[in-house]
């Protein structure tokens, strides 16, 4: 057992991952706002050269990442029991399932599964020879959509779950990315490979956070101005996020068992209820059908429509536009929602962890998708509203309310997906505000809550950055930091593979699968 002086210690404040990252983060922020047009001119030149240059990398290796996945799941490394053989679990499937679909889809599938599937309806990749509009080009949507937000992600984070929580439950090193690295470096190396880690993380991660909360808070303003019948502005995200920021910054102060496993809970039952709500008020059969079709065309198409570029169609915009940055996007979130999804694998074995943290998200995205996605693929198909015009007119946070102000009861409807939507941004704020936090330490064990003065810290900061950013209109310059950001982070995914591969060969050779003789720093 640690003394308490150790213990104390490791939950301090470490100064040379913390400074660092928070210091790149407002510069490249101020720098967003003050030079936004030059900074904005030079990260687009940036991210389209990672794009040209690395795009067939960050797609390959996704399709690695997602078969290593399901090789570690069938492996005999799957039958290691995260903290040991006789570990108990913390949580029940139901709250397990709750917090891994909360805390890492977040709004981003409130925000885009109506939006996306007539971008790709309309506009889909010129190398599939589908005419847009037509029933081709629905059933395409909605699958790719599909293929979007499920398999590939929920790969990412569950084998960077995996990684982290080998070494944290069953190792005892400190709940940390850079853990996840340990096997690949030696022992006098790992101080500065863990600030240096840390640093980037945390710097990637409130990049991305703060894109993703800009979105929400608009979101959140479109829908209360279509209720009440107002122009929403800056009054209205200063009170939305006033109402967020308190919501998760005490739930993941109070710790993942109590606040974030209620909020999660609550959330996820209101996932289920919208969605039912929408399937059976709007047009059930054609919902039911292009669901059952595009599930089809996903499986049957998995790995073309995972690796689309624009090899020979150079004039082809769409691989750069959707798949590449949703890899990097993926690949930045990934080490990060890997160490939350890691504090809840303890008393499972690795195949649970990775069949659990995939499967349902997956199949539940699907049905969320379908229904909504539907909705708006059979409004335009059908002539009965102009989704796509109305895309370019009011902006994609305004679609899912012009689309719910067709049904019965609109405006219940309408703010019944406001509230959805706040503590859905709450629940994923929550995960990784706690994420942060541990990693703003010098070693937090996996038993172990970071700081709470830590929590409240990078709930105010992230939430006023996101505010900031949606005021000054600079979330698009900003934005394209993220394809910076997710090249080193897609580097830290893939190490976490290889070392995952070496500590669960390790572990096999021990006869409780828990290396009692491990250093304990």
């Amino acid at each position: 057992m640690p003394k308490v002086g150790e213990t104390d210690d490791r939950r301090r404040l470490n100064h040379f991952t913390f400074w660092p990252g928070f210091l790149l983060l407002l510069g490249g922020i101020t720098l967003g706002l003050t030079y936004h047009e030059y900074l904005a001119a030079i990260l687009k030149t940036v991210m389209e050269w990672i794009h040209v240059n690395f795009g067939w990398l960050e797609v390959s290796l996704a399709i690695i990442i997602i078969m290593f996945t399901v090789g570690i799941a069938l492996s005999p490394i799957g039958n290691i029991r995260l903290g040991g053989k006789d570990a108990k679990p913390e949580f029940t499937f139901w709250q397990w399932f709750a917090l891994s679909l909360c805390g890492c889809i977040g709004i981003g599938i409130l925000f885009w599964a109506m939006g996306e599937p007539i971008y790709h309806m309309m506009q889909p990749p010129l190398s599939l020879h589908i005419t847009p509009g037509t029933k081709d080009a629905g059933v395409f949507a909605i699958a790719q959509t599909t293929l979007h937000w499920t398999i590939a992600q929920y790969c990412f984070y569950t084998i960077c779950g995996v990684a982290i929580a080998l070494v944290s439950y069953n190792r005892n090193y400190p709940l940390s990315v850079a853990a996840g690295m340990y096997a690949l470096f030696p022992k006098k190396s790992r101080p500065v490979l863990t600030a240096t880690v840390h640093a980037i993380c945390l710097f990637s991660l409130c990049c991305a956070i703060a894109t993703s909360m800009g979105a929400g808070l608009m979101q959140i303003g479109s829908g209360t101005g279509m209720i009440f019948d107002y122009v929403p502005g800056h009054k209205t995200w200063a009170a939305a996020a006033a109402i967020i920021i308190p919501i998760y910054v005490i739930s993941s102060y109070s710790g993942l068992k109590k606040g974030m496993r209620i909020l999660s809970s609550g959330t996820t039952k209101a996932f289920f209820f919208f969605m039912g709500l929408v399937l059976f008020l709007g047009p059930t059969l054609f919902i039911l059908g292009i669901g059952v079709e595009s599930f089809g065309y996903f499986a049957n198409n998995f790995f073309r429509n995972s690796t689309l570029l624009n090899t020979m169609q150079v004039d082809d915009k769409w691989p750069m536009q959707w798949l590449v940055p949703y890899m990097e996007i993926f690949f930045i979130f990934a080490p990060l929602l890997g160490h939350f999804l890691a504090r809840m694998g303890k008393g499972r074995t690795i195949r649970q962890f990775i069949l659990v943290n995939i499967i349902p998200p997956t199949v539940f995205c699907h049905f969320w998708i379908a229904t909504f996605g539907g909705t708006a693929v059979f409004f335009q198909w059908s002539g009965l509203y102009d989704v796509w015009s109305g895309i370019h007119e009011f902006g994609m946070e305004s679609m899912v309310y012009i689309l719910l102000s067709q049904f019965p009861y609109s405006k219940v409807l309408m703010a019944i997906f406001v509230i959805t939507i706040v503590f859905s941004f709450a629940t994923m704020t929550d995960s990784l505000v706690a994420t942060l936090a541990i990693i703003s330490t010098k070693g937090v064990r996996a038993s172990e809550e970071p700081p709470k003065h830590l929590k409240i810290i990078w709930g105010i900061v992230t939430g006023l950055i996101a505010y900031v950013l949606c005021v000054c209109g600079g979330i698009e310059p900003v934005r394209g930091l993220i394809s910076l950001a997710g090249f080193p982070m897609m580097i830290f995914t893939f190490a976490m593979c290889i070392s995952l591969v070496k500590d669960g060969i390790y572990l096999l050779s021990k006869p409780d699968w828990l290396d009692t003789e491990t250093e304990k720093n």
